[in-house]
């Protein structure tokens, strides 16, 4: 049985010397390698076309189906950043017409839909990383989007204007759900008046009139409005105490200072932070939760979070450009990355900890 792409990725990723190649080290050894293993014949110059001419330039690689160009592939040396480069390859897209285009050095791999409107942050629709997400994940992505059969059935271009659309989406609701709210505190529908009169008579025994209700809604209009641009950000996660159900999946629990099992392939339902639980569905929603947890014992003080850095790159920044796939801590304005695999987000979390003195055994995470 043939090499998987997930092995290459495994192998690629577990070489040292991965970082030290030049650009025709990184077009051999991981860029065709990876493009043979997701359907493209690499040594079919008609298929896989080098450096293809765009009028007095050209582009490294351009995939081809029956003549017509697919993809254009620009490839840089695996220590250099890709962001002065976004330009001049959607350029040459934009001339050509070609409505999928990857920008990589090999060990990160941007992907794009050039002929969209917008910035070119707003027509990247994925990011694979090699060294930060699993062997499994990078596979599907390249096969997903990649593949030399999804890409001649035009699966791969659908496949990635659903996903910036379900973004988009969600940013519409996001900002609906903003003006929603506040045009219902504005002006309270009898609704929510009879709501919070009920609850409140639940926990004094006394009902209150609704112009009792309605006063001290007007009174507090301006705390309970939402202001500020209305973007997709992490809120805080609500706390809850959970409760197996008898027919619940089975579950493993991991508290911080003790050895760590592979988190790959599990899904976090819970964590907690000095006893403090969150409901979680995906790892992002735990380094959240930790996040939030930690800002409400630090304050102001949680501005230190900036000081935590990978080797190359911050995983926190005020600027949300500085970081591959950045999420926005609503709590706190400020960034975190989060194109991370499980792995390294618990990693992460310990960090976090650390740098603000709190104990890691306070940590606890439940995973199904």
């Amino acid at each position: 049985m043939g090499e998987t792409v997930a092995q290459a990725v495994s192998t690629l990723t577990a070489n040292t010397s991965l970082r030290g190649l030049d650009e025709a080290g990184a077009k051999q050894g991981v860029v065709l390698r990876l493009l043979s293993l997701v359907g493209w014949n690499a040594f079919d110059i008609s298929e896989i076309v080098p450096e293809y001419t765009v009028e007095s330039r050209r582009v490294d690689y351009a995939l081809k189906i029956e003549s017509i160009n697919k993809v254009f592939i620009e490839v840089k040396r695996p220590s250099e950043d890709l962001e002065g480069h976004q330009e001049q390859l959607l350029d040459y897209c934009f001339k050509q017409g070609v409505r999928l285009a990857v920008l990589t050095n090999g060990r990160t791999w941007w992907l794009y839909l050039p002929l969209r409107e917008g910035s070119w942050e707003q027509r990247r629709f994925l990011t694979i990383d090699l060294e930060s997400q699993e062997p499994q994940v990078v596979e599907s992505r390249l096969l997903q989007f990649l593949s030399r059969e999804s890409v001649a059935s035009d699966s791969a271009t659908a496949a990635a204007e659903e996903l910036i659309a379900s973004r988009e989406r969600i940013e519409t609701m996001t900002a609906t759900v903003t003006q929603a709210w506040n045009e219902i505190i504005q002006t309270p529908d009898d609704l929510l008046v009879d709501l919070i009169s009920e609850v409140t008579e639940r926990l004094c025994g006394f009902k209150p009139e609704s112009v009792l209700v309605a006063r001290f809604l007007a009174q507090h209009l301006l705390a309970l409005r939402i202001t500020g641009a209305a973007t997709t950000p992490d809120q805080p996660l609500p706390h809850v105490q959970p409760s197996p159900s008898p027919h619940s999946e089975p579950s493993t629990s991991w508290r911080g200072g003790d050895s760590k099992p592979p988190f790959t392939g599990t899904r976090p339902t819970s964590v907690s932070l000095y006893g403090q639980s969150r409901a979680t569905e995906t790892w992002i929603e735990v380094l959240v939760g930790v996040c939030n947890s930690v800002y409400e014992r630090s304050g102001d003080d949680f501005t230190k979070v900036l000081e935590i850095r990978g080797r190359r790159r911050p995983y926190f920044s005020v600027n949300g450009n500085e970081l591959r796939q950045p999420r926005l801590l609503a709590f706190a304005r400020i960034y975190v990355e989060s194109n991370l695999s499980a792995n390294a987000i618990v990693s992460l979390c310990e960090r976090l900890l650390a740098h603000f003195g709190m104990q890691s055994n306070a940590l606890a995470i439940t995973t199904a």
